[in-house]
């Protein structure tokens, strides 16, 4: 999709919206504008207009959506895991090895392309209503646009630092005092899909607290500031804790943390890193009602935990 935002300044005469959008826009006729008007592609203001005989005053805000032919943008079959709906917002507890957006390597197999499937509606919404994302093996709270006010509100909140994410997640070692990295972050120049602390890169602030400590690891929530690409995976390498099971930033020497055979079976067995989205608090985009949710540790994780407890507490035992 393309997306075209216009400040009406000087208006023509009439002040109809077609006539001025055609006299704005050279390179599409007039006929085309009456078209993306009618399907209702075009805002002004933030909302929807259908007519293409709207009057327009100065300084409105225009908005077009220009729809491609995207082999990307074609519907599949997901179940989406709701955790809360209402007529403005979705949001879902998204599963491991599941992509977001589309990209390379999987053009439409993704959260996105199921949002065509069941929601037809956001097709007018950029992303489909999407304004954040997850990894594909990282699990969690992912909120979703219903339509294109919300989707507006949604992404100053995100900007303005008025949604607060939460994650779990288990590092490698011993962490003793709940801290903060304030680290830029941008994209690695020998690497291009990986992201790492660059003095280029963007702000990026990562909060940590302990939860929990192991024989050989640690038990994290950790809160974002920022949101940016593999922050927290990047933030934790950093810091020299890498996330057990975490492949593409993991220094490859971890041995030294000593893992006991029944542990690095069921990391291998986890076969992603131990990173879950849990906790999301939000004011609604549209009532400004409270919204807190919190999405338990799934399955594989806590897997992991109990056992990193009973080995605790082997070794607790034998002292």
């Amino acid at each position: 999709m393309k997306y075209i935002n216009i400040k009406i300044k000087n208006i023509l005469n009439n002040k109809r919206l077609d006539i001025n959008l055609k006299y704005i826009l050279k390179k599409y006729s007039r006929n085309k504008i009456i078209n993306f008007i009618k399907n209702k592609n075009v805002y002004i203001n933030n909302k929807i207009i259908s007519k293409p005989s709207k009057k327009i005053k100065e300084n409105d805000l225009v908005k077009i959506i220009i729809k491609k032919n995207n082999k990307k943008d074609k519907p599949y079959k997901i179940k989406l895991n709701k955790i809360y709906e209402d007529k403005d917002i979705l949001i879902i507890n998204k599963k491991n090895n599941i992509i977001v957006h589309p990209g390379y390597g999987n053009k439409y197999k993704t959260i996105m392309n199921s949002l065509i499937y069941y929601y037809k509606s956001n097709k007018n919404i950029p992303r489909y209503g999407i304004v954040h994302r997850l990894d594909k093996n990282t699990t969690g709270i992912l909120i979703i646009a219903k339509n294109f006010k919300s989707y507006l509100e949604l992404i100053k909140k995100i900007k303005k630092k008025k949604i607060i994410r939460i994650y779990k997640t288990i590092v490698y070692g011993i962490i003793k005092k709940n801290n903060f990295i304030n680290k830029p972050i941008g994209r690695n120049k020998y690497n291009r899909i990986k992201m790492c602390v660059n003095d280029k890169g963007k702000q990026s602030i990562t909060y940590y607290k302990i939860i929990e400590t192991f024989n050989f690891c640690t038990l994290l929530k950790i809160k974002l500031i920022t949101g940016r690409t593999h922050q927290i995976r990047v933030h934790m390498n950093y810091i020299n804790h890498p996330i057990l099971g975490e492949k593409l930033y993991t220094n490859k020497n971890i041995n030294k943390y000593k893992i006991p055979k029944k542990i690095k079976i069921l990391i291998k067995k986890l076969n992603r890193q131990a990173l879950h989205s849990s906790i999301i608090k939000f004011k609604h985009p549209i009532n400004n009602n409270l919204i807190k949710l919190d999405c338990k540790i799934p399955k594989d994780i806590y897997n992991l935990i109990f056992n990193l407890r009973k080995i605790k507490f082997k070794l607790k035992n034998k002292i």
